[in-house]
């Protein structure tokens, strides 16, 4: 049907292959004709579409991805000076490396010392692996401060996640 259409007449089933020949031969001769009447206007030096309201219309189109972003970001709740404020200091840093760094010691030792004589002594893994999570958690009080970090394991958030 579509064949019938490029070469411009019906074609019977046994004209198809010559219809398909004819027609792709003179789709292709259409094609280099066009092609070769545009580069005639073209000639001169100008591109194949307007260069100018191609770069006005990428201005556009990033001019208006950040505003959309700088609003939303000026549409943050606080300033940068809050943000900053809550930074943790360099001895709240030190804190944190120092009782993380423990914790994971204390499970190490767990795991690697008395995991395999458990069955001998299990209270020994015990007090290893609870002093090792507890400095663990620790590093995180003094990173955020102890009223902040009690204030977030009790918000409703954490709750739902338990609960779950």
């Amino acid at each position: 049907m579509s064949q019938g259409w490029f070469s411009m007449g019906g074609s019977s089933s046994g004209d198809q292959k010559q219809g398909q020949q004819q027609s792709g031969s003179s789709l292709l001769a259409d094609w280099n004709s066009y092609a070769a009447s545009r580069e005639f206007e073209e000639s001169g030096g100008s591109f194949g579409f307007d260069i100018e309201s191609a770069v006005r219309s990428a201005n556009d189109t990033v001019s208006g991805t950040f505003s959309v972003v700088s609003k939303g970001v000026r549409d943050i709740p606080g300033s940068l000076q809050s943000a900053t404020s809550s930074m943790p200091s360099g001895k709240a840093l030190m804190y944190f490396g120092l009782f993380l760094a423990s914790g994971v010691f204390f499970i190490f030792i767990a795991f690697t010392m008395f995991l395999p004589v458990m069955v001998l002594m299990p209270q020994k893994f015990a007090i290893c692996f609870t002093i090792g999570c507890g400095f663990i958690i620790g590093s995180f009080f003094a990173l955020r401060g102890p009223q902040n970090q009690l204030a977030h394991m009790s918000s409703m958030e954490v709750c739902y996640t338990i609960m779950y």
